[in-house]
């Protein structure tokens, strides 16, 4: 039985999200591959959510979610200019959930800050962290109650804001509001809902003002490989 298919059949909605990752729009654009990893990152957010609910999403099945993405990805990635010309890195590191990413090879090398970066061997010891690590233990709230639609409706309701009125009407501190729209990815629709009631751009944080040691998986593919 493949993953999707054993996820479908368990959690349907942690099933979209799966194929969502594997199919995700990668860019490569600009010398530097932080400018690549901070288009092509995804946040495993959904995966620690429905983990605080289901305890047959353990290590294992963590790591098989994350070798599904990286393997979709190692096939579609043959048509992109790295793969003629460069080659890849893929990336998974540790945040507030589990986050994969993939970047081209350039004369940089390594994408993160390695004075807080630790590399590790494998995407076990990335997973094996998250063990008995509650997503939603991050919150002062049960995000169980706070989905990606009521926080879009609810920027749209208050015009586009994000600052204290729409947090609190979500019930949510500020700064937690905040996390939540980068951790699941949702700062351009953000930035989009923003736009139309003519306001600025919200700036989120950057991968690379990551403040923090954190732990990162590092897999490299060269120029053609098969």
């Amino acid at each position: 039985m493949s993953l999707v298919t054993f996820t479908q059949a368990r959690c349907p909605e942690l099933a979209e999200f799966l194929e969502s990752c594997c199919a995700a729009e990668l860019m490569f654009e600009g010398d530097h591959p932080n400018s690549h990893s901070a288009y092509n990152h995804i946040h495993l957010w959904a995966l620690e959510w429905w983990a605080d609910h289901h305890d047959w999403i353990d290590i294992d099945y963590r790591v098989e979610f994350v070798d599904l993405i990286f393997e979709r990805w190692r096939g579609r990635l043959t048509g992109l200019w790295p793969y003629q010309e460069a080659g890849y890195r893929f990336y998974l590191y540790e945040a507030l959930a589990p986050t994969v990413s993939v970047v081209a090879e350039t004369p940089h090398g390594f994408a993160y800050d390695s004075e807080t970066a630790t590399l590790v061997s494998s995407p076990r010891e990335i997973m094996s962290l998250y063990e008995n690590r509650s997503w939603g233990a991050n919150f002062s709230f049960d995000p169980w109650d706070v989905s990606r639609d009521k926080i879009l409706a609810t920027v749209e309701k208050k015009r586009g804001s994000i600052g204290k009125p729409t947090a609190q009407a979500l019930g949510l501190q500020t700064g937690k509001l905040r996390i939540l729209i980068e951790q699941m990815g949702l700062d351009s629709e953000v930035n989009d809902i923003r736009k139309r009631h003519k306001r600025r751009p919200a700036a989120f944080r950057a991968e690379e003002d990551m403040p923090y040691q954190f732990s990162v998986y590092e897999m490299r593919l060269p120029a053609r490989y098969r």
